[in-house]
């Protein structure tokens, strides 16, 4: 990922870790470098070709670019991404060569704590603190398992056909797989439902949308999937404690 025109806010350490959070554009861009990188959804989907390994991914997924890999990559320009540059990887990354993997509740939670505090003007007085304990959750989590091929279709269409009504038993045929089966791969490799993967990816596009464009409320709600404002309202203030309106006027 380019480190020029997309940072917004970063820091580096003596680790060998440079963290970032990042906005990209539609504009398909395509490059190398010669340092790993890890790329983690914080609001929003991003399509990536890595060594001709595609996928869209989204949040609770990280996508791993290995040194020197060749890739391309495309999102939203209010999506939102935790980009990690390191000179080295934990040891249990190195083998499999897995350019997808999802991550940990306790990890996600993490990097949307990175998030704000990259975000607060006191920054400096954590930020020797934000990069040791990244190494250490990335070094000690437990679900590192590469995303079932199966799956990755449904998380695209997931991920970009969000103004859409999406069934379960749709998503279910386009994995070929039964909907109890679907169901049971689903919350193995993301360790929650497809309906609540949906409804939180549905969910973090709104808030981006109220966060960084100035959509009325109405067309953020039709872009999420939502044909009534009032629906959407609800559903948004049970996610996140308040209103899309006093969302947008804080």
């Amino acid at each position: 990922m380019p480190s020029d025109n997309t940072s917004q806010l970063s820091v580096s350490s003596n680790l060998g870790i440079a963290l970032s959070i990042r906005s990209y554009t539609r504009q398909l861009s395509q490059h190398h470098h010669n340092h790993h990188q890890l790329v983690l959804p914080l609001h929003g989907n991003i399509e990536l070709d890595i060594a001709n390994d595609k996928q869209t991914i989204g949040p609770k997924c990280c996508a791993i670019i290995y040194q020197g890999e060749l890739h391309s990559f495309a999102a939203d320009e209010c999506a939102r991404f935790l980009v990690a540059d390191l000179t080295d990887l934990p040891s249990k990354y190195l083998p499999q060569y897995q350019h997808y993997v999802s991550i940990s509740d306790a990890f996600y939670a993490f990097i949307q704590y990175v998030e704000k505090q990259l975000a607060q003007p006191e920054f400096d007085a954590v930020s020797d603190t934000l990069t040791p304990l990244f190494w250490s959750l990335l070094a000690t989590q437990t679900s590192t398992h590469a995303i079932d091929k199966r799956l990755a279709p449904v998380l695209e269409t997931m991920a970009t056909q969000l103004a859409n009504p999406l069934t379960l038993s749709d998503l279910a045929k386009q994995a070929h797989l039964s909907l109890s089966q679907f169901k049971a791969v689903f919350h193995q490799q993301l360790g929650t439902s497809p309906q609540q993967y949906l409804t939180n990816l549905r969910m973090e596009k709104a808030k981006a949308l109220l966060s960084y464009t100035d959509l009325p409320i109405s067309l953020v709600a039709e872009q999420v999937g939502y044909q009534n404002a009032s629906a959407f309202s609800r559903r948004f203030k049970q996610v996140y404690g308040q209103s899309p309106k006093a969302f947008t006027q804080r």
